[in-house]
């Protein structure tokens, strides 16, 4: 199959279909969870890092091959209050194995970072050991949305919506979420675009966990968008991944007050 190397959502949705006969395949062969679910713990105050490994993006290409069990091992030592794994290998140089390896090799909440427009992703991420399910609001029409976030909540697993405009909460909302990730990266675009995503965060209830995602290279991006937001989480991938020292580079971050 040749995989068009310019990045849309809709593109996105057709790949997914595509993989569905792969999933449902592994599936049958009776996978089954073999460890306990790990909650996000409440931040109150100081900052907490979902550490992701991503080995590509559309918007840098390729940016470093990692062995992904040490790289998971160097976030948990680093100070990381969960990890984040990419299963999606046509524009991320993931795979749902690298989502079962970090689970394997680490005792903390795990993020299966994937375009999810279908039940059987959920319950592959599920049986694989994901403790939390992204589920992105442009990607899906409210309907699809609802299904989805309830099904991850019937499997056990917490799904993390994600927004990027204000107008994408008016709907989100009403399905009551725990936890919102608000990606200052338009998918669209794929450029950055923090104001936006400083007006929806705006609109996000106290009561909801609120995560910052895209933008981050430094403590000194951490210090600015605290600034604006209060924001106490961050999930950063693309830094940590180019960094030559992520675990110590992601202490740095996590003591940025």
């Amino acid at each position: 199959m040749d995989v068009p190397r310019q990045f849309n959502l809709a593109i996105m949705k057709e790949l997914k279909a595509q993989e569905l006969p792969g999933l449902r395949n592994l599936l049958g062969r009776c996978i089954s969870r073999n460890r306990p679910i790990f909650h996000l713990e409440e931040k109150k105050d100081g900052t907490g890092i979902i550490a992701e490994i991503k080995c590509a993006s559309p918007s840098k290409g390729e940016i470093k091959k990692v062995e992904i069990a040490e790289q998971a091992r160097k976030y948990c030592y680093g100070g990381a209050i969960a990890l984040s794994v990419l299963t999606d290998e046509n524009f991320f140089g993931g795979s749902w194995s690298d989502l079962y390896c970090v689970t394997r090799n680490a005792d903390m909440p795990v993020l299966c970072k994937e375009f999810v427009f279908f039940k059987e992703q959920i319950d592959v991420a599920c049986a694989l050991g994901a403790d939390l399910v992204l589920l992105i609001a442009r990607a899906l029409e409210n309907e699809r949305m609802e299904e989805l976030f309830e099904y991850s909540i019937c499997r056990g697993i917490v799904p993390l919506v994600e927004v990027h405009h204000p107008e994408e909460l008016d709907f989100v909302l009403t399905l009551r979420p725990t936890h919102i990730l608000v990606n200052a990266r338009n998918l669209e675009t794929l450029q950055i675009e923090t104001d936006r995503a400083f007006s929806t965060w705006s609109m996000i209830p106290e009561e909801i966990t609120a995560i910052w995602a895209s933008g981050i290279g430094s403590g000194e991006d951490i210090i600015k968008i605290k600034e604006a937001t209060g924001a106490r989480y961050f999930l950063i991938g693309s830094a940590l991944m180019q960094s030559d020292d992520p675990e110590q580079f992601l202490k740095g971050l996590c003591n940025v007050c």
